[in-house]
């Protein structure tokens, strides 16, 4: 839904969560993670990261890399959808419909709907969201389908999923996913489709009619005594953490931000854009200059502009503001699933 609370900071991003620290402002999950890595390294009181291995410095290469690939496996395929796809139809936002609206706008096109792929040699690319597939020049479209068919293939590509983690990575009895004595980010990483959808009564249900659910402790056991652990971690984090939660209205929120310190300044040993980035060789990118960033998956019709302040392999930072006169922030957002090209008010973004 609209977002008035980040548009008082000059956020036009609609995806949720964010993170703000001091009065940088983080986009996306997969950067979020790795900033919230960082902070125990400031502030000693604070727990140790939860990175490979429960310490990051230690971590083997092997470690890693299972987190950044279970990062692919929720992220980057189809399953983030697919579980969206499952949302019970009697959750009460889904009868709104301007959820229903929203939901297109930031998916682009309705959520019943899956995936296309590439059409025929030269025919390019479909729309995110669009029924139509292609193997070959000869073959029409998809036979239309059921909802109650849809929710079921989307419920095939969760099991699928789900049986890559019971055989493999959970197979041996361990109880977190890189046998550590607490959940580790590859955790958060595997975990969050199956332990988002297990809280909706009715997700499981393929839409037949039938009461058996398509994945259930039956099925999965290992997966399903994961996710039960999984809350008994969450709880026991919980307890005696009360007292720092504090709640603040969006103005108050805002006001706190756009009067906090950085939290991340910019260092002088490193340049401020990469000068072997071949996005900011192609365009001609330098700091200062205004461009526009935006995710490529979801969300993609809400487009940030500001003044690039910092460009890596990893993130692009830029400066933006309410309004003219107004306090700014630096948002930051991941390379990765995100673009971001030169902006000018007379030619618009060149997309």
């Amino acid at each position: 839904m609209p977002r008035p609370d980040l548009a008082r900071l000059g956020i036009r991003h609609r995806r949720i969560p964010i993170l703000s620290i001091g009065r940088d402002v983080y986009l996306d999950s997969r950067l979020i993670l790795k900033k919230l890595e960082l902070i125990p390294s400031t502030l000693p009181s604070v727990r140790a990261p939860l990175g490979a291995g429960s310490s990051s410095s230690k971590a083997s290469p092997e470690q890693r890399a299972l987190e950044r690939l279970l990062d692919v496996l929720t992220v980057d395929t189809s399953l983030f959808l697919d579980s969206a796809r499952l949302i019970p139809s009697d959750v009460p936002a889904m009868k709104d419909p301007m959820f229903g609206k929203d939901r297109m706008d930031f998916f682009g096109g309705p959520l019943v709907q899956r995936s296309s792929k590439k059409t025929s040699a030269g025919a390019g690319q479909s729309g995110p969201l669009s029924t139509s597939y292609s193997s070959s020049p000869a073959t029409d479209a998809a036979p239309a389908a059921s909802a109650a068919l849809l929710r079921a293939e989307s419920l095939a590509e969760l099991r699928h999923s789900a049986s890559l983690l019971e055989t493999t990575l959970l197979a041996d009895g361990r109880r977190w996913i890189l046998d550590t004595p607490s959940p580790s980010v590859s955790d958060i990483e595997a975990i969050w489709p199956f332990h988002w959808l297990s809280s909706m009564p009715g997700a499981f249900l393929d839409g037949s009619g039938s009461q058996e659910p398509a994945l259930c402790p039956t099925q999965y056991p290992l997966l399903f005594a994961w996710i039960d652990r999984f809350n008994g971690a969450i709880r026991a984090a919980r307890q005696g953490q009360s007292h720092l939660i504090k709640r603040v209205d969006g103005a108050a929120a805002a006001q706190a931000v756009q009067s906090a310190a950085l939290f991340e300044v910019p260092s002088d040993e490193a340049s401020p854009v990469d000068p072997q980035d071949p996005v900011s060789r192609a365009a001609g990118l330098h700091v200062g200059q205004r461009v526009i960033t935006w995710p490529t998956d979801t969300g993609m019709s809400h487009k940030d502009i500001g003044k690039l302040v910092r460009l890596s392999d990893c993130e692009v930072v830029i400066e933006v503001a309410a309004s003219d006169g107004a306090p700014s922030v630096l948002l930051h957002a991941p390379r990765h699933g995100f673009r971001v090209r030169p902006y000018t008010e007379v030619e618009g973004p060149r997309l």
